[in-house]
């Protein structure tokens, strides 16, 4: 990269100033326009990010020639981000403006995300040529042995004990319900991943045994106790990680201050939900992909063994992300396909994993004769979405034969369409193969007619993902789940709580902490506006910083460190044709590239 000058030429500073008003007037009709709708939402991360284009043109960010890529490709990247922005903005507020002024929008904001774009790359590039080596277990200033893991671990299991205080014995948001129900009525589905019901099942079983007053209070605080027991091991396992390779120690404390006292970890550690575990298992199994990829040498036979270990257990934890997996072991056999000894190795150990799986998955479901439950309909999320929209917006458009197609499907009744969640739209639709024909026949046929409002239903479905300032992921579609966690399942379904979990009532005798943790957890809360802390509880915040990654890893040529970010961005893939975007479904992916930016950016100085 070429030395900038000190100064700005004439030429350049008229185009910065251009570019800076140009940003600051459309910020300003932006701001005025939300005031006009009654939200000021945007108002908190909007701000931050064009104080921090409008700080990048005052250093010359907007004229850098060469940062990793040629500048057609970083203006492209930088008008792409801006147009998903500004879309979205339009979305989340109707009325807010018309067509061709979104396309001034877009125009104007873009100089402003290029200059942006330009400074992160040039941080990041500086960040990793300062940074230090990769560190192995013989780095005698780094060594992370077995006191730094257990000092770890019990500063962040401490952190947890405060919200499992709060919330004793757990929190038990809607989808907890379903797996009662299984375990007291109905009898054991696949449905859920199973080993996490029988492991509530066990929990709840213990709590009879154990000599307490309430069996179902004991069983649930024990779920919670393993469960946060298991998060903290996992959060100090990647801190010694993190330590052997060399991350700046200080990063390293933050990263366990973190993961003990921030509240969205802690909630998540003491909820009965099958994604918490999951996403700690996600974040371990990507430091040992990074470990695997930043090596160069043949993997030794004891981290061979956890390696196959753990993904089986990453593998029963959550029943689609064997198709994420096997992604990742596809471009993962590609790119080692040349190292004939590490390729036959890892060839053995994922078939390994693989056959353990589906012996182990099996074997359960034999011994509790477990039916299956999962239903073709499951895999339905984005046409029965996009059909829904078009049967809403075009219904009088519809001709006999569509409504013959539609009845033969939803039976007694057209889809119902809710823009953020697919649950409503397919939760009718039979899995018989009569029913699954017709349905794809009438799905291709609208999509022929209507690509528009396929593509808007789909991007929609997904606009936590994509969209910085959204606000759907707050939401669930059932309304009682409003919340940036879900820490509340339904009033109306308190009589199936009451006869599935009689013995559960969550007490009331740290009422002040309840109140601070329904402030962070609540959706129409305060700290929305506040632009740090918005911003890093953002779903779509990990999107990007996903790609960035990416981006940052081709930039500098180290092909060898995408390999880590397959399986959360193939996980990405899942959820977008998945039936929503929540929290704790994005929670793996934002551990995961987490971890991963603290390794590439957050070595410690040489």
């Amino acid at each position: 990269m070429e030395k900038k000058r000190e100064r700005f030429t004439a030429q350049e500073a008229v185009a910065a100033v251009c570019c800076a008003l140009a940003s600051v007037l459309c910020a300003g009709r932006i701001f005025m326009l939300l005031r006009g709708t009654g939200s000021a939402y945007t108002m908190g991360i909007f701000p931050l990010a064009l104080l921090f284009g409008l700080y990048c043109l005052w250093k010359k960010a907007l004229f850098l020639k060469e940062v990793f890529f040629s500048v057609p490709v970083r203006l492209l990247l930088a008008a792409v981000f801006t147009a998903l922005q500004v879309l979205g903005l339009f979305w989340s507020h109707a009325g807010i403006g018309s067509v061709p002024e979104a396309v001034v929008w877009v125009v104007c904001l873009t100089p402003s995300a290029y200059a942006g774009l330009n400074m992160l790359f040039l941080l990041a590039r500086r960040a990793v040529e300062t940074g230090s080596a990769d560190g192995g277990p013989g780095d005698e200033r780094t060594t992370a042995g077995r006191k730094q893991f257990w000092g770890a671990f019990a500063l962040i299991l401490g952190g947890f004990c405060i919200p499992f205080a709060t919330y004793y014995p757990a929190i038990m948001a809607y989808d907890v319900i379903p797996q009662l129900d299984q375990i007291r009525v109905s009898g054991l589905t696949t449905h859920h991943p199973l080993i996490h019901t029988l492991f509530l099942k066990g929990c709840l079983a213990a709590g009879e045994i154990l000599p307490f007053p309430n069996g179902d209070r004991a069983g649930l605080a024990m779920y919670s106790l393993i469960q946060m027991a298991v998060m903290a091991g996992c959060f100090a396992w990647v801190y010694v990680f993190l330590r052997r390779h060399q991350v700046s120690l200080w990063i390293c404390y933050a990263f366990v201050l973190c993961a003990a006292v921030f509240p969205t970890h802690g909630m998540l550690a003491v909820s009965i939900t099958k994604d918490t575990i999951f996403a700690a298992l996600t974040m371990v199994f990507t430091a040992f992909v990074y470990e695997l990829a930043a090596g160069e040498g043949s993997p030794e036979k004891k981290w061979l063994i956890s390696y196959v270990l753990l993904t089986v257990l990453l593998l029963l934890f959550r029943n689609n992300s064997i198709y994420a997996w096997l992604v990742y072991v596809l471009v993962l056999s590609l790119c080692t396909g040349r190292r004939k000894e590490v390729f036959g190795r890892l060839f053995g150990c994922h078939g390994a994993a693989l056959f353990l799986y589906l012996l182990v998955n099996g074997l359960m479901i034999h011994a509790v004769c477990a039916t299956s439950d999962t239903y073709a309909r499951e895999t339905l999320s984005v046409p029965a979405q996009q059909i829904a929209r078009v049967v809403q917006y075009h219904g009088d458009e519809l001709t006999k034969q569509d409504m013959d197609a539609l009845t033969a499907v939803w039976k007694e009744g057209l889809p119902e369409y809710v823009p953020a969640i697919a649950d409503r739209s397919k939760r009718d639709i039979e899995s018989d193969s009569e029913t699954l024909r017709c349905f794809m026949e009438e799905w291709i046929s609208l999509g022929l007619r209507y690509p528009g409002e396929y593509a808007k239903a789909f991007l929609l479905k997904n606009k936590g993902i994509w969209d910085l300032t959204d606000t759907t992921y707050l939401n669930d579609v059932y309304s009682y789940a409003k919340g940036y966690l879900q820490i509340t399942y339904p009033s109306d379904q308190q009589v199936y709580m009451d006869a599935l979990a009689p013995g559960y009532e969550r007490h009331q005798k740290l009422q002040i902490l309840q109140s601070l943790y329904r402030y962070f957890a609540a959706g129409d809360e305060l700290w929305r506006y506040c632009p740090p802390m918005a911003l890093v509880m953002q779903p779509a915040f990990y999107t990007f910083l996903l790609l960035f990654y990416c981006l940052c890893c081709i930039g500098m040529k180290k092909y060898a460190l995408l390999l880590p970010a397959v399986f959360p961005l193939a996980l990405l893939g899942t959820l977008l044709l998945g039936p929503c975007v929540l929290t704790r479904y994005m929670y793996p992916v934002m551990l995961s590239v987490t971890v991963l930016a603290l390794l590439l950016f957050g070595r410690a100085k040489r």
